[in-house]
């Protein structure tokens, strides 16, 4: 069981029962943790999934970084199903890039339509799922995001980033980023040190959360 834990999150979903979905931040083990349980209707909580991480991983925040961003992560994290905040994260604010999932036809050109001017908006990977948008803003990772000073927090993390790599991605606008042509990987299928630490910022996850991915410090809980 989990004590003094602090709650960074919650939402509420009706998948034909209510499920609850919480995230906590506690100490486990002696340990920075952050937890992700859900509750179903009438059963008991389930905790699922553990983030560990250093004090130094967290020397770098961003208004666009969350742990809320990863509760609704493009690859429809944990039991969560695909929701509407993925849809309007980019446009208010959340987030820099995502890739999002209208419903159907009306909503996916209704997006499209509010997106035009102030944003890029393109079709990306439809034999997943024919509906499928990339949304981001304008600019490159330099506008958004302080490439020294992430790449100090890896680095005080033991994982050493290629600069020439991170230079690389962080001058690209972001656009380019709907396109594996010009980035060099898959939003979905993304691997390398470099690329994940990118694919992170872009999608608007905390960077101990990719710490812990790439340290292998993410564990499945006893359920």
């Amino acid at each position: 069981m989990v004590e003094e834990k602090e709650l960074l999150g919650h939402a509420k979903y009706d998948k034909g029962v209510i499920l609850d979905f919480y995230v906590y931040r506690h100490k486990k083990d002696g340990r920075n943790c952050v937890s992700l349980s859900y509750i179903e209707e009438g059963k008991e909580e389930v905790w699922f999934r553990d983030f560990f991480y250093d004090d130094a991983a967290c020397a770098y925040q961003n208004e666009y970084l969350s742990w809320y961003n990863l509760i609704f992560c493009s690859n429809n994290y944990g039991p969560i199903p695909v929701v509407k905040y993925m849809n309007h994260a980019v446009q208010d604010g959340k987030k820099i890039a995502a890739t999002v999932y209208p419903v159907d036809s009306n909503e996916y050109m209704t997006i499209m339509r509010e997106t035009f001017e102030d944003y890029y908006c393109f079709p990306y990977n439809v034999e997943e799922y024919s509906l499928m948008l990339y949304v981001s803003r304008k600019g490159t990772l330099n506008d958004y995001f302080d490439k020294d000073a992430i790449m100090k927090v890896y680095k005080d993390c033991d994982i050493d980033l290629d600069k020439e790599r991170m230079d690389e991605l962080f001058s690209l606008e972001l656009k380019d980023f709907a396109k594996k042509e010009t980035c060099g990987f898959m939003l979905h299928e993304c691997y390398g040190s470099e690329n994940l630490a990118v694919l992170g910022l872009l999608f608007g996850y905390p960077i101990e959360s990719t710490i812990a991915l790439l340290k292998d410090d993410i564990t499945m809980l006893d359920i």
